[in-house]
């Protein structure tokens, strides 16, 4: 499995001990793994005064990252 999805920060643990992707909706396996090597939105797992974010959480400050980038530029 790719070591960028399995430090991703909005990989959500399953019951199953699988990894979820919470922006694309696919369970993380080996071949997914290998399709989304360059992922526009990994992202590292934030921790924040000791305690690690959820992926939903996580997913969040990166899409509004994205989003600010996106509004840069001539005026």
């Amino acid at each position: 499995m790719s070591a960028k999805c399995c430090s991703c920060g909005i990989a959500d643990q399953l019951v199953a001990g699988k990894l979820w992707c919470l922006k694309y909706k696919f369970e993380i396996s080996d071949v997914t793994a290998e399709e989304k090597s360059n992922c526009y939105y990994f992202i590292e797992p934030q921790v924040e005064d000791g305690v690690t974010l959820t992926a939903a959480q996580t997913l969040m400050l990166k899409e509004c990252e994205l989003a600010s980038r996106r509004m840069r530029g001539p005026v």
